[in-house]
């Protein structure tokens, strides 16, 4: 049940439905991904770790107005990983290969976690979604 919960979350984020139906305009494809529910053999330490404090704790800043759903784009999560990196006046450096590893370990470690991705208009979206509100 959860997963067409996190495709109705992608749909309304993105704007591809005006309405709560589980289904794009013809010819947009969402995928979502769900983790093992299995924790990753070496659990988060050191940045990951802070990575995935700082997005537990910041799902009530990206939260829908309807249904009170968590989602944060993979862009605001680089910026995420680039907080948690950066020390005094030193810039962290990450990329987009690290927090899709950094959110895999979260999918894995929470039940209530998918991505969602599609490409549209040749432009890739992906989106963390939290569907326990």
């Amino acid at each position: 049940m959860s997963i067409q919960v996190a495709r109705k979350i992608a749909l309304a984020y993105w704007g591809f439905s005006k309405t709560a139906k589980s289904r794009a305009s013809s010819g947009t494809e969402i995928d979502i991904i769900k983790g093992n529910d299995m924790p990753d053999e070496v659990p988060a330490t050191g940045f990951e770790e802070k990575f995935g404090s700082l997005v537990r704790g910041s799902w009530g800043d990206y939260t829908g107005h309807v249904g009170s759903y968590g989602r944060i784009s993979f862009e605001t999560l680089l910026d995420f990983a680039i907080n948690v990196k950066t020390k005094e006046e030193h810039v962290g450096e990450s990329n987009m290969e690290e927090v899709r590893k950094w959110t895999t370990n979260l999918m894995n470690n929470n039940p209530n976690y998918f991505v969602a991705r599609t490409v549209y208009k040749n432009q890739k979206m992906e989106l963390l979604i939290n569907t326990k509100p």
